[in-house]
C-alpha cells in the first residue's frame, strides 16, 4: 500500500486525503507547528488519516522506516517543512534550496528578475526603523501597495499614494504581529501599484512539465475605502487563444520559482506592458475553488495534483484541462457593521433551487457583528455557481446575492 504524508492538511489541503483514501492510499498527517491558529486545527479531519503527528526532529526516525510515495503541502504554512522532508526522506518534490521563492513575496519577485521575466520592483522593510530612509527614496506621485512578506490572501494589504499615506500605512502596519496563518509577520514589502485585470492561473507540475488546470479572472471593486474588495471570480477556457501570452508567462514564472512537482497557484496582473506575477504558492487554490473546478474542468485541479504525487504521467498530448462548464464564485460584501441574521429556510430553499447553484458559505455565524468589507479577510461569505450557459451564471449571481445577503 502506498503511503503519502500531508503536511498541514488544512484549507483545501484537507481535500487530498479522501481522494487518496478512495484510491487505496494510506495518509499520514504532519502538523508543522503547535502554534497554528485554532481555525486551522479545527479543519483537521482525523478519520482520514492513519496517523497524525506533531512535527519534531525526532519524528524523522519514525518516518524513515515508512516507504513514502509523496509528501504534500496542504497549505501555505507547510511549504518549508514539506521541502525539508522531501529532501531528507529522498522523495520526489521541490528543492528546499528554493523554498523561499515559493513563500516569501520579495524572493518571488527577485527570482523573476534574475530570470529576466516581467516582475514588480519591490522594496523590503524588516523593521519600523527603516521607514524614514525608505520614504526618502519613493516617488510621491506613484501609488503603492504595502503587504506582509509571509501572509496569505489579502490580509494586511494596504493601498497608499503620496508620502503621508505611505508613511501612515507603514507606521500602522502589523509589525511583528501574528497573521491569520499563525505566523509572525517577518516584514513588509512595498511595490508600485500595477494596473490591469487580475487573473489566477492554477497549474500542476509533472517533473517540470506544466499542465494548466484552470484560468480565472477576478473582479475587484473600489469600495469602503479599499481597492481590494472581491466581487467575483470567473472561470475561463485555457484553450482560448487570447490567453496564450498569460499562460506562457505563467509557465516561465513557475519554472523561475523552482516548482517541479505539484500544484501551483499564481496570481497575475495583465498590465499594459503584459502579464506580471503578483505572487504564487506551491499548493492548491484555496477556498471552495477546487470543488467548483471539479464541475468546470476535465481533468480537474485536485485530480491532476493527486496523479502527479502518485507518480502517474501527465495527460498525454494535453497542455491544459478542458472547460466543460462555466463557473463563478461570488463574494458577499458588508458595507456596515450589523448583526448577521441567517436567511429563512424558505429563502435558502429558493437559493438552492437556482439552476446554477453550486453552494454557499458564510464565514460568520448568526448573531455575529459583520465587519466592513475591505478585503478577503473581512468578506462575510460567498457562493459558487456552474452552468453550461454563461449568461445564466450572471442571472443566477444576481438572484443569489438578493437571496443570501441582505
Amino acid at each position: 500500500m502506498k503511503t503519502v504524508l500531508i503536511v498541514d492538511p488544512f484549507s483545501t489541503g484537507k481535500l487530498y486525503a479522501p481522494l487518496l483514501n478512495s484510491q487505496g492510499v494510506r495518509c499520514i498527517a504532519i502538523i508543522s507547528t503547535p502554534h497554528l491558529p485554532k481555525h486551522f486545527i479545527n479543519d483537521l479531519v482525523r478519520e482520514n488519516f492513519d496517523e497524525v503527528f506533531q512535527w519534531e526532529e525526532s519524528l524523522l526516525s519514525t518516518l524513515e522506516d515508512i516507504p513514502i510515495t509523496a509528501i504534500i503541502a496542504g497549505c501555505e504554512t507547510a511549504i518549508y517543512l514539506t521541502d525539508y522532508l522531501t529532501e531528507l526522506l529522498d522523495v520526489k518534490g521541490n528543492s528546499r534550496i528554493t523554498s523561499d521563492l515559493r513563500r516569501n513575496k520579495f524572493s518571488m519577485q527577485e527570482a523573476l528578475k534574475r530570470h529576466h521575466l516581467p516582475h514588480i520592483s519591490s522594496r523590503i522593510l524588516s523593521s519600523k526603523s527603516h521607514i524614514p530612509g525608505f520614504l526618502n527614496s519613493i516617488d510621491p506621485e506613484l501609488e503603492y501597495v504595502i503587504k506582509p512578506l509571509n501572509s496569505a490572501a489579502t490580509e494586511g494589504v494596504v493601498f497608499a499614494k503620496g508620502l503621508e499615506h505611505v508613511e501612515a500605512a507603514l507606521t500602522n502596519a502589523a509589525w511583528q504581529q501574528e497573521n491569520d496563518l499563525g505566523e509572525i509577520n517577518l516584514g513588509f514589502i512595498v511595490q508600485p501599484f500595477i494596473c490591469g485585470p487580475e487573473y489566477v492561473v492554477d497549474m500542476v507540475a509533472f517533473d517540470g512539465k506544466y499542465i494548466i488546470a484552470s484560468v480565472c479572472k477576478y473582479a475587484k471593486i473600489h469600495k469602503n475605502g479599499s481597492m481590494f474588495v472581491y466581487e467575483s471570480l470567473d472561470t475561463l477556457d485555457p484553450a482560448d487563444n487570447s490567453l496564450k501570452p498569460l499562460l506562457d508567462y505563467a509557465k516561465l514564472a513557475a519554472a523561475a520559482l523552482g516548482i517541479k512537482v505539484g500544484p501551483i497557484h499564481m496570481e497575475i496582473i495583465w498590465s499594459e506592458a503584459g502579464p506580471v506575477m503578483i505572487e504564487a504558492g506551491a499548493r492548491l487554490h484555496g477556498g471552495i475553488a477546487p470543488q467548483l473546478f471539479e464541475q468546470v474542468y476535465q481533468p480537474d485541479l485536485l485530480s491532476l495534483s493527486v496523479d502527479c504525487y502518485l507518480g502517474r504521467p501527465a495527460p498525454e498530448g494535453m497542455s491544459s484541462s478542458r472547460q466543460v462548464r462555466h463557473g463563478k464564485i461570488g463574494f458577499f460584501c458588508s458595507d456596515e457593521q450589523r448583526t448577521f441574521e441567517r436567511p429563512s429556510d424558505a429563502t435558502l430553499t429558493c437559493a438552492t433551487e437556482d439552476v446554477a447553484y453550486g453552494g454557499h458559505r458564510y464565514f460568520i455565524a448568526p448573531g455575529d457583528t459583520t465587519e466592513v468589507t475591505i478585503d478577503f479577510a473581512t468578506c462575510p461569505g460567498l457562493f459558487w455557481l456552474h452552468h453550461p450557459d454563461a449568461e445564466q451564471l450572471e442571472r443566477s449571481a444576481q438572484n443569489l446575492r438578493l437571496l443570501l445577503w441582505r
